[in-house]
């Protein structure tokens, strides 16, 4: 114990490595995560935790419905399957990556109740903001690092997802340990993160190749660096593909199917007018939060962030947090569906390649955006009920609960509305006819079909969406009534249950 208090250099910030890791790699490593803390960095990392904590549960429990399918994935594993319980035959859940459920199985073994999930959800957000700051310390100064870390903890976009049991935390966390691990030269724990990073959500593949450019002439430590997360996402797919599914790319024919090759560049032109708004919305008044001032503000940081991309490659041009930022940022191009969420893993790089922009302006910029976001944003609502404390259709799902069992019910949200009734859930068949929409409803035993106008389905830069197409067709067929009768309605929350005849 006495050697290992020697090894340290605690005054100058720097760890030597104890005997027996003598490898430079090792060493670099201890020394870029400089363990001291500064007192001023230990207070301002405590509040960044609390403010996160203060805001949890930002949202029922299954409003996302990814949330309450983490953990019927969760459920499953512990007892042995990876399929969707709470649907009859209990299909397999290729459209959900396993690996935040995984890490969820331990608890899953203990309760069912979703309270402990989020309590997990929201700690591990908590720590998000020191983990960045241990990343980027080395990279900026240490007022540059703790600013960004407080512009993340404080950010809307991340406090809406505070106690939320979703995969962008467990993501953000592992990215950030990727890319450290990455810039150390440590290919057997890269390999090991980035297996854990592309398990946990389908995008860590755009990640993947930033993370592995500056192993790509190391040989062995390539392979080392590659294999697993190759490996990881090939064993992923197959087992999708054995089982009729091919995971989140299931979702890319929804959006495009058969469209023309310019649809690519309609799909990237409207995300980008979505998510620079949601950006610089994060630092307006709410009243100004979803106009062009917010997008005038969102490309003017998005130009000062590709600016420290440009910077950032220049000194390093196998820079791994550039090469990934460059990468995901492609893929949430692309990807046809818009949620404030799918930010949130790109944050910690964007305020990262921000300040690297920014230069000598960086502190007294981020301080003003900071003291903006808090303003404007964060502190009005802070002890404030949220928007999504309680769920839209309570009252429908009440009446829902009520009614005899067993019975099953069909809608296009079935994982949410069947977790939120306590009823078995199935989603709506596709058919070409009314006629053959009754029979597959039949065929299945549906005994209820919810219709809820004005749905969010991330669709909304896309009215000719193949998905949205489907959902209106179907709620067109029920309007038949010589199929189908409606049996209760709420105009207050513009739902409707109807049964078929």
């Amino acid at each position: 114990m006495a050697e290992w208090s020697k090894a340290h250099d605690w005054k100058s910030c720097r760890v030597n490595s104890p005997p027996g890791f003598e490898s430079l790699p090792f060493r670099h490593f201890l020394n870029a995560t400089r363990l001291s803390i500064p007192p001023r960095s230990a207070l301002v990392l405590a509040a960044c935790a609390l403010l996160v904590l203060a805001f949890a549960p930002a949202q029922y429990f299954g409003r996302q419905q990814d949330d309450a399918m983490y953990l019927i994935g969760a459920r499953a594993l512990a007892g042995g399957r990876y399929c969707l319980l709470t649907a009859p035959g209990c299909p397999p859940l290729t459209i959900l990556d396993p690996g935040w459920p995984l890490l969820l199985t331990p608890l899953a073994l203990f309760t069912e109740r979703p309270a402990p999930f989020q309590i997990l959800s929201a700690l591990l957000l908590a720590l998000a903001p020191a983990a960045l700051w241990l990343w980027l310390r080395r990279r900026a100064g240490e007022t540059e690092a703790l600013l960004v870390a407080a512009l993340f903890a404080s950010c809307p976009l991340v406090l809406e997802q505070s106690g939320v049991v979703m995969s962008e935390v467990p993501f953000v966390l592992l990215l950030l340990a990727a890319l450290a691990a990455s810039e150390a030269g440590l290919a057997a724990p890269l390999g090991a993160l980035s297996s854990a990073l592309v398990l946990t959500r389908t995008a860590g593949l755009a990640a993947l190749p930033g993370l592995l450019i500056p192993f790509a002439r190391r040989g062995r430590a390539a392979a080392a660096a590659f294999v697993p997360p190759a490996l990881a996402a090939a064993g992923w797919w197959a087992w999708c593909r054995a089982r009729g599914g091919l995971g989140k790319f299931e979702l890319l024919p929804s959006t495009y199917g058969a469209a023309s090759l310019l649809k690519p560049f309609a799909v990237a032109a409207a995300n980008a007018r979505f998510y620079l708004g949601e950006c610089g919305g994060c630092f307006l008044p709410p009243t100004l939060a979803d106009g062009t001032l917010a997008f005038a503000l969102g490309a003017a940081l998005a130009a000062a962030a590709s600016w420290g991309l440009v910077r950032a490659l220049r000194r390093r041009a196998d820079d791994p947090a550039a090469w990934s930022l460059i990468g995901s940022a492609l893929l949430l191009a692309v990807w046809g569906w818009q949620y404030e969420r799918y930010l949130i893993p790109l944050l910690p790089l964007l305020l990262w390649a921000l300040a690297t922009g920014l230069g000598r302006a960086a502190k007294p910029a981020l301080g003003a955006l900071l003291a903006l976001q808090l303003g404007a944003q964060t502190l009005p609502r802070l002890g404030r009920p949220g928007p999504w404390s309680e769920p839209e259709l309570a009252r429908t799902y009440a009446w829902l609960a009520a009614r005899p069992r067993p019975a099953l019910l069909a809608s296009t949200q079935p994982v949410r509305d069947g977790w939120l009734t306590g009823l078995p859930s199935a989603p709506l068949p596709r058919a070409a006819t009314p006629e053959a929409f009754a029979a597959a409803l039949k065929a299945e035993h549906v005994n209820y079909v919810l219709r809820v106008h004005g749905q969010d389905y991330g669709l909304a830069a896309d009215p000719g969406a193949e998905l949205r197409r489907r959902v209106e067709r179907a709620y067109r067929e029920l309007d038949d009534e010589r199929l189908f009768r409606k049996i209760h309605e709420e105009p207050r929350e513009r739902a409707a249950v109807y049964e078929p005849r």
